[in-house]
């Protein structure tokens, strides 16, 4: 649950920042000027993201050249557990069951 609310918050700041965008990756069909806009919402996307990693964490994500390869890893890699989690907690609700001779309280415990 914590990569998904850590994303989440990255996901507004980024968009706030007007450069969420560079992780669809660079179009194409670009103008120069276009480019050159890009690149400047590039590197602003990934020094927002680097900045806010754990220290163990930064070394490892620094040589990533685009923000879009820095995003898709993160993604990959801590998105993944978040899923197992949610699904795991999803299935242990469905698997809940209430008995007779036990009171509410305690089985909610």
């Amino acid at each position: 649950m914590a990569y998904k609310r850590w994303g989440s918050k990255m996901i507004l700041w980024l968009t706030a920042m007007h450069c969420f965008h560079v992780v669809e990756g660079k179009p194409e069909q670009y103008t120069l000027e276009q480019e050159i806009q890009f690149e400047i919402a590039d590197n602003l996307f990934r020094g927002a993201v680097i900045s806010v990693l754990a220290d163990k964490y930064m070394d490892s994500y620094l040589s990533f050249k685009t923000g879009n390869a820095l995003w898709n890893v993160l993604e990959e890699k801590f998105g993944v557990f978040d899923a197992g989690s949610e699904l795991y907690i999803m299935e242990q609700l469905y698997d809940y069951k209430m008995v007779d001779n036990r009171s509410v309280v305690k089985q909610s415990s």
